[in-house]
């Protein structure tokens, strides 16, 4: 198994280099600010995702009407975390962590 530390170094890096710059930029803020403090399950939950259409986890993540996540997603301790990440309440001007 996967050292935890090693798990989210890989994690950190895979959200960054996606291809497409909106899920890129999504997935790394918050892969750079939330990973550190997640239990195993939910980087585990996190990997898993990663496993998807970036253009679908982009949708799903901002909510895009009519682009319903499959209950698998849906399930995910994860997944609000990742919602509430995609808001931005706080307006922040959000920049890719470096590598």
């Amino acid at each position: 198994d996967e050292p935890t530390p090693k798990k989210i170094a890989r994690l950190i890096y895979s959200s960054r280099k996606r291809g497409i710059l909106e899920t890129d930029l999504l997935l790394s803020t918050f892969a750079g600010e939330k990973l550190a403090q997640l239990p195993r399950q939910e980087l585990d939950e996190y990997d898993d995702l990663l496993e998807e259409n970036d253009w679908d986890i982009y949708y799903w993540i901002t909510g895009t009407e009519g682009k319903i996540p499959p209950k698998r997603v849906q399930e995910m301790k994860v997944f609000p975390k990742l919602v509430e990440h995609a808001k931005n309440k706080g307006k922040k001007i959000l920049r890719m962590p470096e590598l």
